[in-house]
């Protein structure tokens, strides 16, 4: 699990580094054309942190996805050119954020539930259920003293 969870850190680390550099290229005569980049590369960044922080904490994943969008926008506001930072671009982020968070809660949703359905079949078999009741017996409480 902890080396999961290393090489999913690492790669996310270089998804966000690449994702920031490539924020502070001035693409020439883009004119709006590349809206649909913003929101794309962004799908990427709630799968990464809903893989980091946990099924259950996909709120956060998208928390912060919005809080890396505006970040993103107000350091391009500083240094670079006047008007290249626009509030759509942290709008078209957030649902690219949104739906990666989404993609990645339900697929891993799916695995669970289908993980346990598959134990919960493999459990009632004929052969494992004869198995069961012998280590239930054999495992139940201390057997009462009636002998006062």
């Amino acid at each position: 699990m902890f080396r999961s969870r290393f090489v999913v850190a690492a790669g996310a680390a270089f998804y966000f580094a690449a994702l920031a550099s490539l924020a502070f290229v001035v693409a020439p005569g883009s004119n709006g054309r590349f809206w649909v980049w913003t929101a794309l590369a962004f799908v990427p960044v709630g799968v990464f942190l809903v893989c980091m922080f946990g099924r259950r904490r996909w709120w956060a994943a998208l928390a912060f996805s919005v809080v890396a969008a505006a970040w993103l926008e107000a350091a391009q506001t500083v240094w670079m050119p006047a008007g290249y930072a626009n509030v759509t671009d942290i709008l078209l982020a957030s649902i690219g954020a949104s739906t990666g968070v989404a993609f990645a809660v339900a697929i891993s949703s799916w695995r669970a539930h289908s993980r346990r359905t598959r134990g919960a079949r493999g459990s009632q078999s004929p052969g494992n259920l004869a198995a069961n009741r012998r280590a239930s017996a054999s495992n139940s409480a201390a057997q009462l003293n009636l002998d006062r």
